[in-house]
C-alpha cells in the first residue's frame, strides 16, 4: 500500500535548501570543468562517500535482481538528471530556467505515475499537468526569443527532467525497503559509470581547479550524499509524488542564489514560467481524496488492526 503520509519540515527544508543551491553552484562548475566529466567525478565519489558509510555502519546491501533495479534507478534519477542539467548550463541554458524546469518533476511524476503505476489522474491533477507544460513552454520560449535560437542545452535539461521523474517512479516501484546508504552507493556507482562513458568522448578540460574542486565537495557532500538521503526518505514517506512536489519552492529560491552568485538576473518569461509551474505542482500534487483516507479513517483502520 502507497504510503499516504505528508513529509514533515526538517525532512522538506533540507531538500529545497540542497536542491536550490545545487542549480548556481552546477553553472559555477560547468565554468570551471567539462560538464559530464564533473557529473561522472560527482556521481563517483559520492558512490565512494556513501559506500564508506555502508560498510561503517553495516548497512543492508541489495542483491540479486534488487541490486539491478537500485543501478537502473540511479542512472535515471542521477545520472541523466545531473548529466541533462550540466550540458544544458554548459551551453547558455541558465540556472534559474534550468531550476524551473526540473521543478516540473512533479507533474510529470504524477503523469507517469498514472500512466504505468496505474495512480488515478485526477481532474485537478490534470489542470496541474498542462499547466507544468505551459509553465515550461512560456520559460523556455523566452529564453528562445532572448538567444535568437533554440539552445540545444534546452533538449539536455528536458531528457534531466525525464530522467529524474522515471527514475523517481522506478525508485517506488522496485527499490522500496532498500537501505538509503547501500543504495545510494549503487546509485551513484552506477550512474557515474553510466557518464563516465560519454565523458570519455567529451571535448575540453578543467580549466579552474580550484573553482571545479570547491563545487565537487558541495555537491558531492550537500548535493548527492544529504540530498539523495533527504529524497529518498521523503519518497519512502510521501511516496514519489509528494517528494516531488517540494521543488515547486525550489526555483524561485534557486533564482534569489543564482542572483548574487552568478549575477542572473530573472527574465520576465522565467517570472512567469515560475507562477505559473508553482501553481501546476500545488495542483498537479494535490491528494486525491477519493484515495487518501480521511484521519477517522485512519484512526479506525489502526484500531482494527
Amino acid at each position: 500500500m502507497q504510503s499516504t503520509r505528508s513529509i514533515p519540515l526538517p525532512l522538506a527544508a533540507p531538500i529545497v535548501v540542497i536542491w536550490a543551491s545545487g542549480f548556481p553552484t552546477g553553472k559555477l562548475g560547468v565554468g570551471a570543468a567539462p560538464p559530464f566529466l564533473l557529473t561522472s567525478v560527482r556521481l563517483a565519489l559520492a558512490a565512494l562517500v556513501f559506500a564508506a558509510i555502508a560498510v561503517c555502519s553495516r548497512a543492508a546491501w541489495p542483491g540479486g535482481k534488487r541490486f539491478g533495479h537500485t543501478a537502473v534507478a540511479g542512472i535515471l534519477t542521477s545520472g541523466a538528471q545531473f548529466a541533462g542539467c550540466y550540458g544544458g548550463m554548459a551551453v547558455g541554458v541558465p540556472a534559474s530556467v534550468t531550476a524551473l524546469v526540473l521543478a516540473m518533476n512533479p507533474v510529470l511524476t504524477a503523469a507517469l505515475a498514472a500512466g504505468f503505476l496505474g495512480e488515478r489522474l485526477s481532474r485537478i491533477r490534470a489542470i496541474g499537468l498542462v499547466l507544468g507544460v505551459l509553465a515550461v513552454v512560456v520559460t523556455l520560449g523566452g529564453q528562445v526569443l532572448a538567444d535568437g535560437a533554440v539552445n540545444p542545452g534546452i533538449l539536455l535539461t528536458l531528457l534531466g527532467l525525464l530522467g529524474f521523474s522515471a527514475g523517481g517512479l522506478y525508485q517506488q516501484r522496485y527499490c522500496t525497503g532498500v537501505d538509503v546508504r547501500a543504495g545510494g552507493a549503487v546509485q551513484s556507482g552506477a550512474a557515474a559509470l553510466a557518464v563516465g562513458v560519454i565523458a570519455v568522448f567529451e571535448q575540453g578540460h578543467v580549466t579552474h581547479w580550484g573553482q571545479a574542486t570547491a563545487v565537487l565537495l558541495w555537491l558531492v557532500l550537500a548535493g548527492s550524499v544529504a540530498g539523495t538521503a533527504f529524497y529518498l526518505r521523503a519518497i519512502a514517506v510521501g511516496g514519489a509524488s509528494r517528494a516531488s512536489a517540494l521543488f515547486c519552492i525550489v526555483p524561485p529560491v534557486s533564482a534569489l542564489l543564482s542572483w548574487p552568485i552568478l549575477g542572473e538576473t530573472p527574465s520576465v518569461a522565467a517570472v512567469l514560467g515560475m507562477a505559473i509551474g508553482a501553481v501546476a505542482c500545488v495542483l498537479g500534487t494535490r491528494p486525491d481524496p477519493a484515495r487518501d483516507p480521511k484521519p477517522r479513517e485512519l484512526a479506525e483502520a489502526r484500531a482494527a488492526a
